[in-house]
């Protein structure tokens, strides 16, 4: 009856989720019945530890809330505009708590609850958001919501998990300097690291309001001929990748750019995040992987220090590839050797 005494340890009364629990832990040490469908009792056990576990995170969220005719905020007074009931997605899934709205004249309401907790754009408690965006950089939002569902823990909507990285994009674009200088900071090359490799790169995306279509039958009523994929714009990306005096790749270290004119700031990112990296081992040797793209090479060339510049091998396979289809075909085989001795006489 550990588990049991644990739990009630942790919670008061207020929590019924944890009586429930407790009650179902017992009703099952207690019975010598064998489990016939294991999956619904994983699913059964799994709903009552994360109701629990919201009972608990709405009861501790709620002591950060100020029921206050005034409060003070950096120097300032704000006035209580409302109070009512406001639900959170926590990591376990929906909490629902009382909070208090203040304003100052003139200003948006601010919650205190919300900026003592850390909650993200209104509603995500920071464990929640930091595991969605995580997600959300890995797959389509509806996928992720379908995982999500799968899980069993939290349920946020299709739309609100689209639009969680745009609004963390907003801020972080807007302190991009000084987070990427902490970053940086933070930064540690490996200690036995040799050889540093910084590489850029592009990629094709399709964009929502490409008017692909339009742009395709527009450029077919032109009489021209299509190439590339319209409505597409070139997403940028970026690494620095730590190698030992072996060969073997220690760490990288990934920058990505939604679509900017010549990379700019990914191209700007990589270079002061090089130099950082340079200052803490100067004796690095650096070397430069791209494609042929002209732009490349001359941020390559001018931008950065002196080092080794390798042409990518599958960009340059994929090159040979096409001029070998021109000049024998694009079914031409090697031809076959012949198992007989050659006559050399």
């Amino acid at each position: 009856m550990e588990v049991c005494q644990s739990l009630t340890n942790v919670a008061n009364d207020s929590c019924p989720a944890i009586d429930q629990l407790q009650q179902k832990l017992t009703l099952l040490r207690q019975s010598n019945n064998p489990i016939q469908h294991f999956e619904d009792h994983e699913n059964e056990i799994h709903s009552l530890f994360v109701q629990a576990e919201r009972e608990i995170l709405a009861e501790e969220l709620q002591k950060l809330d100020t029921n206050e005719a005034s409060i003070e905020v950096n120097g300032v007074v704000h006035h209580q505009a409302l109070r009512s009931y406001q639900t959170y997605q926590s990591a376990a899934g929906p909490v629902r708590v009382l909070r208090s709205l203040y304003r100052n004249a003139g200003d948006k309401c601010i919650a205190p609850l919300e900026l003592k907790a850390g909650v993200v754009e209104g509603y995500w408690l920071p464990k929640a958001a930091k595991q969605a965006a995580w997600m959300v950089a890995q797959l389509p939002p509806a996928d992720v919501k379908s995982l999500l569902d799968l899980i069993g823990n939290m349920s946020p909507s299709t739309s609100s998990l689209a639009r969680l990285p745009k609004k963390l994009n907003e801020q972080w674009e807007q302190r991009l300097d000084p987070f990427e200088t902490l970053l940086a900071e933070n930064l540690t090359v490996p200690p036995n690291a040799v050889t540093v490799a910084a590489s850029l790169d592009g990629v094709m995306l399709p964009m929502k309001d490409g008017k692909r279509q339009e742009k395709r039958e527009k450029i077919v009523a032109d009489g021209k001929r299509p190439r590339g994929p319209a409505g597409c714009q070139e997403a940028s990306c970026g690494t620095l990748s730590f190698y030992d005096d072996q060969g073997d790749r220690l760490s990288t270290i990934r920058m990505g750019r939604m679509p900017e004119s010549k990379k700019a700031t990914l191209k700007k990112s990589l270079s002061n995040l090089l130099d950082k990296v340079l200052q803490q081992k100067p004796n690095l040797t650096l070397v430069k992987v791209a494609d042929g793209a002209r732009d490349n090479w001359t941020y390559f060339t001018k931008e950065l220090p002196e080092g080794g510049e390798i042409v990518d091998y599958y960009h340059a396979a994929e090159h040979l590839k096409k001029a070998f289809d021109l000049a024998y075909g694009e079914i031409a085989r090697s031809p076959k050797r012949s198992s007989a001795p050659t006559d050399i006489s």
